[in-house]
């Protein structure tokens, strides 16, 4: 494991600006102020707004320990890294520069007339926001625990950029032959479908006939949190299903069995169905089909639904078929349940517990939730800040 050595820096907002052009990977080279604690340059933003009317914003930066100390080595020995002031000088920020890993993170932001700030630096904010929003979901939702690059954004940007670009006559041309290869590839898929008479043959077939290894491999990367996706695959792969599975399908006996599928716990059946295919398809992929104990438990919760027996919600008799479905265990799904009473009492901190649910989804281990704070709050810090600049 890596050494780092860690800092944190009071900026301007052109130095957010320079970040920003530059992919929050390097910073403007001039003398900065800059403590080792979260606490120490929070305390001098303070102070110095006695003195500033523009605002000061806080940042952290996390740099590799030996490159930092590599770059320091090779200056002159008489090469000053703190002036009078205590502020790094141009040579310590090039070490910085030198050594960062990853983003350099904006943290808080100070002043007196904020909703006064530059919507250049808003909009700057609110793309660091949603960058950050969309590296944490993408690191709880695969089970590779996938953390998206720092120039994430800007790489789509590039490829877009640098794609050939063609005559109308040729993108016609290119349309037509995608339409071709697709009504190809559904006619042979629907002519072998036909034959298909239950779900589980319908998954079987997807598995060991119709899907690609990197199709199998992209299920099996989608996390247990991805089951409780209220987005689900309406417009993704369920379109797929319903085109072979479904429309025009004649075999009453697979429509019938589709129709009549129980399969003793509460899922979203999609438009005509085809939620069930998927969802059984992710399970057999991931080897989370329901085990027999907790089959019973379900039949259990159903039995009390059907009675109308009081003392759970619906909500909470739902959530416990569906969780056990999955296979949690009764204290995760007591934990995910105590989460959920916390979000709804408490406003403020709403996303934290939602999050937390969502962690808890995902089955992190130890050093995965470590890494997991660490991604909520970068994102957390980014969102407070604009919450700040609205008010």
């Amino acid at each position: 494991m890596e050494k780092t050595i860690r800092f944190y820096l009071l900026l301007y907002q052109e130095d957010v600006e320079y970040l920003f052009r530059n992919n929050f990977r390097e910073l403007p080279v001039k003398e900065i102020s800059s403590t080792y604690s979260l606490e120490g340059i929070e305390n001098f933003a303070v102070n110095m707004m006695k003195y500033k009317h523009e605002p000061l914003i806080t940042a952290k930066v996390i740099c590799d320990f030996e490159r930092y100390k590599e770059y320091k080595d090779s200056q002159q020995e008489d090469e000053e890294y703190i002036n009078e002031f205590g502020d790094f000088t141009k040579i310590a920020v090039e070490a910085i520069n030198y050594s960062v890993i990853d983003k350099i993170n904006v943290i808080n932001i100070f002043g007196k007339k904020l909703q006064e700030i530059d919507k250049n630096i808003y909009d700057i904010l609110d793309d660091e926001s949603r960058f950050f929003k969309s590296r944490l979901n993408q690191f709880i939702h695969s089970n590779s625990r996938e953390i998206i690059p720092y120039n994430y954004f800007g790489r789509i940007a590039a490829e877009k950029k640098e794609s050939p670009t063609f005559t109308d006559k040729e993108i016609q041309q290119q349309i037509k032959y995608a339409i071709a290869e697709e009504e190809i590839t559904l006619k042979n898929a629907k002519e072998r479908t036909a034959t298909i008479n239950s779900v589980e043959e319908a998954v079987d077939f997807l598995i060991n006939e119709d899907l690609e290894q990197k199709d199998l491999d992209h299920i099996k990367n989608k996390s247990l949190a991805t089951r409780f996706d209220e987005s689900g695959e309406h417009f993704g792969y369920n379109m797929y299903l319903r085109n072979i599975f479904i429309y025009p399908n004649k075999n009453k006996i697979f429509l019938e069995n589709l129709e009549n599928y129980n399969s003793h716990y509460l899922i979203d059946r999609g438009e005509f169905g085809e939620g069930i295919i998927e969802d059984l398809l992710w399970r057999k992929v991931n080897n989370c089909e329901t085990t027999e104990e907790n089959s019973e438990k379900i039949k259990e919760i159903q039995k009390r639904i059907n009675k109308n027996i009081e003392g759970d919600s619906y909500w909470n008799l739902y959530m416990k078929i569906k969780m056990l479905s999955y296979n949690f265990k009764d204290e995760e799904i007591e934990k995910y349940l105590e989460l959920e009473d916390q979000s709804e009492n408490d406003e403020d901190n709403f996303y934290e517990y939602y999050y937390q649910q969502k962690a808890l989804l995902a089955r992190l281990n130890e050093k995965e939730r470590e890494i997991f704070e660490n991604l909520k709050q970068d994102y957390f810090n980014v969102q407070n800040i604009l919450n700040k600049l609205k008010i």
